[in-house]
């Protein structure tokens, strides 16, 4: 049950179907109607059920308005007057990853290296410069681009902003309790202490990208920002702190646009040339520089294949 971030009962989101159903699951909908719709319409018996929700954001709230370079106002603006709605469902994904072999080997199939050398070829002039200039070989960014967002098609459609509050507030009950209820439906096995600790760890780590969302405002309209559900966005699929810290502007516009093909080449290549990139590299290298852009052996070995296989076909 998603709740609403406000300071008011008014604003929560309660959701009435999910409640009527239990009740009509237990063929009493009729007989306690009138008592059940006295209750969820009553801001005493909102303000009872939701409190602890209510504590939880007030405690983000005030955290984050606590900090030294994040505006109390920005907090107000972006928080609390959007209305902001937590999801137990976008932490369910995020605590709970599955990755599986087959999605990694879909894109050494001819379609989506089609796709890649496609990209290469009409992107040539200004790829072969930044080549030059990071020593990161245009077919390593088309790899990337390609399992990332498939070149921009696959960016992501969660508001980046819901999926950081929801991830910072994830260890708190009762959505802790409500994500392992979600998780228990799939994963009939999971532990809760371990998803408890699990949650823990998430939600420091969104805390930082939430404070990192919020100071990219002024490069970015954040409000409106979509990504993935693991809150990466843009051709590169780039974190908020890795936006602040490796974006560039590839087409010498003034703007940084991880949207645009040459801000997010530009982007990926200074990633990866400033986590160890060095134009010929033994394997080993190759796969610490590509662990630093994700940590998963299976996306390591796929990106690294893509590229062979684009070498191979412009050679």
């Amino acid at each position: 049950m998603p709740f609403t971030i406000g300071l008011s009962p008014c604003f929560l989101n309660i959701d009435i179907a999910y409640l009527m159903k239990i009740l009509q699951s237990c063929c009493l909908q009729f007989l306690f109607l009138p008592i059940f719709l006295s209750l969820v319409l009553n801001p005493v018996f909102i303000q009872s059920v939701f409190a602890s929700e209510k504590t939880a954001v007030s405690l983000l709230v005030n955290r984050l308005g606590a900090e030294k370079d994040i505006d109390p106002q920005v907090v107000k603006r972006y928080l609390i007057e959007t209305s902001l709605v937590v999801d137990p469902a976008i932490v369910a994904k995020n605590l709970k990853q599955v990755e599986k072999q087959a999605s990694y080997d879909y894109f050494l199939n001819e379609k989506p290296l089609s796709l890649a050398h496609k990209f290469l070829e009409n992107n040539a002039s200004w790829l072969e410069k930044m080549e030059c200039r990071f020593s990161v070989s245009k077919e390593l960014v088309a790899a990337i681009f390609l399992v990332e967002s498939h070149f921009g098609n696959n960016g992501g459609r969660y508001p980046l902003l819901k999926v950081f509050t929801s991830l910072s507030l994830c260890d708190q009950e009762p959505l802790l309790r409500q994500t392992y209820d979600l998780l228990k439906q799939s994963y009939p096995e999971i532990d809760y202490q371990w998803l408890a600790k699990r949650a823990a760890r998430k939600s420091s780590w969104a805390y930082g990208q939430l404070k990192a969302l919020l100071n990219m405002r002024q490069k970015v309209d954040i409000a409106q920002l979509k990504g993935s559900w693991a809150g990466a966005f843009g051709i590169p699929q780039f974190i908020p702190s890795s936006f602040l810290s490796y974006a560039v502007d590839g087409n010498d516009d003034g703007i940084i646009d991880l949207y645009l093909y040459q801000d997010a080449a530009a982007s990926v290549m200074n990633y990866l040339s400033r986590h160890g990139w060095k134009g010929k590299m033994s394997t080993a290298k190759e796969e610490k520089a590509i662990w630093s852009y994700n940590h998963s052996r299976l996306y390591v070995r796929t990106i690294l294949a893509i590229r062979d296989q684009l070498q191979m076909k412009n050679s």
